[in-house]
Parts: C-alpha cells; sequence; structure tokens
C-alpha cells in the first residue's frame, strides 16, 4: 500500500491517468527500465507507465521539455503531491528532502556535449561545458529522474544498464546515479588538474609571464567546479548522517559510499584550488622580483648617468668665462672626466653592495 505525503492538502481524489495502450511514445519519454530475474528489462512507454504504480524496482528517465509527460506526472496519484510538484518545477539548486519512506531533491551535473572539433580553442572547449539539474524521486519501487537538457551521469547510467549492470533496488540504483556523477566529476577535476600540472611546470621553468593568463583560467574553471559541488556534497551528506530506513542495509552501504567517494572528491578539489592560489602568488612574486630587478638597472644607469649630466649641464651653460671654449684637447678631457665620473660611481656602487 503507498503513503502519500500531502504537503499540507489534500490529494487528488482523481485515480491516476488510464494509459492507452496504442498511445505513442512521448518527446519527452527518454528510457525507462525494470530491474527482475537477474536482468535490466527495457521498458516502452505503455509499460514504464504500466510498471511504475506496481511493485519491484523500476527507472523511468523523463525530459522536462514535454507538456505530456508533465501531465502524466501531474496525474500519478501514487506518488506524493509534493513530489510530483517538484519533479515539474524549476529548482536548479542541489538539495535532498526526505520523506518517511521516499526521498526527492536536485543534483548538479554537467550537460552532455558533442564532440568538440578539431582545431578548437580551449577558451571555446570549456564554454561548451555548462551545468543542468538533474531533479530525482525515489522510493522503494522506483526511481524517477527529470532533466531539461542530457547529462553525463544519467547518460553514463543508461550505458551501463544496457551493458548489462544490476542493482538489487533503487536505493542501489540511486547510488549507481551518484557513482556516475562521481565519475563525471573526477574525469573534470582530473582534466583542470592536468591542466594545472602544465601551468606550474612552465611556471617552475621561468616562463610565468606566459603562463599567468592560463592559470586565471584554471582558476576560473575550478571556482565553476566548486560552485555545484560544494552544495551537493552538503546535500549528500543528510543521507549518510540520517539514513534512509526504508533502505535495504546493504543498499544503503552502497550510497553511503558513493557519497563518500564524493566527497573525497570534493577535497582533492580543495587541493588543487589551494595548489592555484599558490602558483598565483608564486607568479605574482616572480613578476614582482622582474619589476624590482628593471627598476634596479634603470636605477644604476641613472646614477652612472647623473655625473656626466652634470658635467654636460655645467659646460652646455652659453655665459662668458668657460673653460676650454677655444682649446681643441678641451672636448677630450671632459670626457675623461665623465668616464672618470662613472667609474667612481660603479666603485661606489660595488662597495656599498647596491649592484
Amino acid at each position: 500500500m503507498n503513503t502519500t505525503y500531502t504537503s499540507g492538502r489534500a490529494r487528488r481524489p482523481e485515480p491516476g491517468p488510464q494509459p492507452d495502450k496504442n498511445e505513442a511514445a512521448p518527446p519527452g519519454f527518454i528510457s525507462a527500465f525494470r530491474f527482475a530475474g537477474g536482468q535490466a528489462l527495457r521498458l516502452s512507454w505503455d509499460e514504464a507507465r504500466d510498471a511504475i504504480t506496481g511493485d519491484g524496482p523500476t527507472w523511468l528517465h523523463l525530459s522536462a521539455n514535454d507538456d505530456t509527460v508533465e501531465g502524466w506526472l501531474e496525474g500519478v496519484s501514487s506518488m506524493p503531491d509534493v513530489a510530483r510538484e517538484f519533479l515539474n518545477g524549476e529548482d536548479k539548486r542541489p538539495r535532498v528532502h526526505m520523506g518517511p519512506n521516499f526521498m526527492y531533491g536536485v543534483v548538479a551535473d554537467l550537460e552532455l556535449v558533442a564532440a568538440t572539433p578539431a582545431g578548437a580553442e580551449p577558451g571555446a572547449r570549456e564554454a561548451i561545458r555548462a551545468t543542468g539539474a538533474l531533479r530525482f524521486y525515489v522510493d522503494r519501487n522506483r526511481m524517477i529522474t527529470v532533466r531539461a537538457r542530457p547529462l553525463q551521469s544519467t547518460d553514463r547510467l543508461r550505458h551501463a544498464v544496457l551493458e548489462g549492470a544490476m542493482f538489487r533496488d533503487t536505493v542501489d540504483l540511486f547510488a549507481g546515479l551518484i557513482r556516475a556523477l562521481n565519475e563525471t566529476f573526477a574525469d573534470r577535476i582530473d582534466e583542470i588538474g592536468d591542466r594545472l600540472d602544465d601551468v606550474e611546470e612552465g611556471v617552475l621553468e621561468g616562463g610565468h609571464s606566459n603562463w599567468r593568463v592560463e592559470l586565471g583560467v584554471v582558476r576560473r574553471r575550478l571556482v565553476e567546479v566548486k560552485r555545484f559541488i560544494d552544495p551537493e556534497r552538503n546535500a549528500l551528506t543528510q543521507l549518510v548522517t540520517r539514513r534512509l530506513e526504508w533502505a535495504e542495509p546493504r543498499s544503503m552501504e552502497a550510497l553511503v559510499q558513493a557519497i563518500q567517494v564524493l566527497n573525497g572528491l570534493g577535497g582533492g578539489l580543495e587541493g588543487l584550488y589551494e595548489r592555484a592560489k599558490l602558483l598565483q602568488d608564486e607568479i605574482a612574486a616572480l613578476l614582482s622580483e622582474d619589476i624590482n630587478r628593471k627598476l634596479l638597472w634603470l636605477a644604476i644607469m641613472s646614477a652612472l648617468l647623473l655625473p656626466a649630466t652634470l658635467v654636460t649641464g655645467i659646460f652646455g651653460m652659453n655665459v662668458a668665462g668657460l673653460p676650454g671654449t677655444h682649446n681643441p684637447a678641451s672636448f677630450w678631457v671632459v670626457v675623461g672626466v665623465m668616464a672618470g665620473c662613472a667609474a667612481i660611481t660603479i666603485f661606489l656602487l660595488r662597495r656599498l653592495r647596491l649592484w
């Protein structure tokens, strides 16, 4: 018997919609599977609508861009009212809500994109990696997922099921979804880590001025990932601390392990973020050292030219009585005086260890 959570209002009295066996699958129907007898059975739209109200673990994956699917979800009376409204809503912030024998919420994921064209710029490759939201509902017998755009985690899970992966129940299936999400995050974090390694190697080889822009790109990517993975970790940690009393212990343990892996990935992301900050500080220090070195040379050149400037300034005065104005050797005497002043300046700079 299904228990309905009403969220403070009366549940709809009308029964769930009766499927038309000849009705074609709407565009919003992506895939459906039922797990029984040691294998995953792929379901049609009609079979999925029948199975979703029955017993046994079933996964129904839907698109939010279809009024037919939205209307059908509104009429599934075996689901809590609050869950139906949530699945048809537009909430995109990672969160988990837990009921007496069900849970629902949102997880963030990277959108599934086509292969990048050959020769595309690195910035173009990054631009197409947008994030999306996956709304889900899980109880003892079913898991329903709804997304607006194709996402990587559900695509990984769907392919795993098609390749023969088996799940004990819906909680184990949800754990599989989190593991697929972990793989997506791990690939993204590894990609950012590889780029950060390249930046670090370039900085250590003295090319800090050339890698400053690249480090800025890496730091922006880290911030983008942190922006949605941290709230997701916080939301899913509720399932570790509170647990699901209606879940089978082995499946709950698999879910806890998947969430712990996600927390580990978050820790690795924090490490990359700290490395990027240290590299930023290192580049700033190296650039400051370069500027100080250039200012030192500028000060030395100014010190060397100061005596010569003083001598030429004196002899350049257009007044009567300047010595040597009629002596042909005066020019070389003045040049010798300037060279001597420069030599004395160099000696003093060396002696005072200023150069």
